[in-house]
């Protein structure tokens, strides 16, 4: 056993199993029993924990990850998936959902003004500094784009390697580790950095296959399935500063961190530049 979730396949069931016994199982499973059948989580048949590990058992939903199904889907199975995705996250988002709280809850958003500046200062270094001061400044200026603006219960994390595809609609939408009530741009600002940028979200052995020019239109058509999503009169500065909450908690000052050949898109520092400048993530 690992000290990541163990998942075990059945006929029609998962089994899935922490090792970590953190509370991560069992509070997914305390949210996935408040959720409507439209937001197409597996159903969870039953959880617990033996010996300090938690195991959740959920049906098992057909189908393949929608990231690999998708440079082989038709324009047409590709505008479905997209419309059935948005109406999944919509009902998510609407769900008066009562979720247990955890002391080392960390999601890849953080929130707050200072949370968000301690994250600058953490991912700081001797080659950073003029880039942290620069988006400390942006952040500070910026901030109160979050006064107001609609909020929901939202995933978190629902990019495409947390869909599943059965070849004719979504058969599952998974992992709600990081589902909490916040703004619904923290999905928005997931689901549009995916389709920038979909080679950091897949596993190490798709990477070549997840191509940014697949997702041209994918944009497009969450703007005509979830509008709303999209009104904020302040939306793109909502958007950097969450995708600049983001980049930095994937942004830890190791060796392979160091500055590579400037443009490199697979280089997290030109994440950061663009959104300081506007450009990240692309709403249109």
């Amino acid at each position: 056993m690992s000290n990541a979730n163990e998942a075990w396949l059945g006929e029609g069931f998962a089994l899935r199993i922490n090792t970590r016994g953190d509370g991560t199982l069992t509070r997914e499973a305390t949210v996935a029993r408040q959720l409507p059948a439209q937001v197409r989580f597996p159903g969870v048949l039953d959880h617990g924990v033996v010996d300090g590990f938690e195991w959740t058992l959920v049906r098992r939903a057909p189908g393949m990850v929608l990231s690999r199904a998708w440079p082989s889907m038709t324009r047409g199975a590709r505008r479905r998936a997209m419309g059935q995705l948005a109406a999944a996250l919509r009902a998510l988002h609407a769900s008066p959902v009562q979720a247990p709280t955890r002391d080392d809850f960390a999601p890849p958003h953080t929130l707050g003004l200072d949370a968000l500046l301690a994250l600058v200062e953490r991912a700081r270094s001797p080659f950073d500094g003029a880039l942290m001061d620069e988006l400390a400044e942006f952040i500070r200026a910026r901030y109160d784009a979050f006064d107001g603006g609609a909020e929901g219960f939202v995933h978190g994390d629902p990019h495409l390697e947390n869909v599943l595809w059965d070849g004719r609609e979504i058969s599952a939408v998974l992992d709600l580790e990081w589902s909490r009530r916040g703004p619904v741009e923290l999905d928005l600002e997931t689901l549009l950095s995916f389709f920038d940028h979909p080679w950091f979200f897949v596993a190490e052995d798709y990477e070549d296959q997840a191509r940014a020019a697949d997702y041209a239109e994918a944009t497009g058509w969450l703007r005509e399935d979830a509008p709303a999503w999209f009104g904020h009169p302040r939306l793109r500065d909502r958007l950097a500063l969450l995708h600049i909450s983001r980049t930095l908690s994937l942004f830890d000052g190791r060796p392979s961190s160091a500055p590579r050949d400037p443009g490199d898109p697979r280089d997290r520092r030109n994440h950061l530049r663009a959104a300081l400048d506007g450009h990240a993530p692309r709403v249109s």
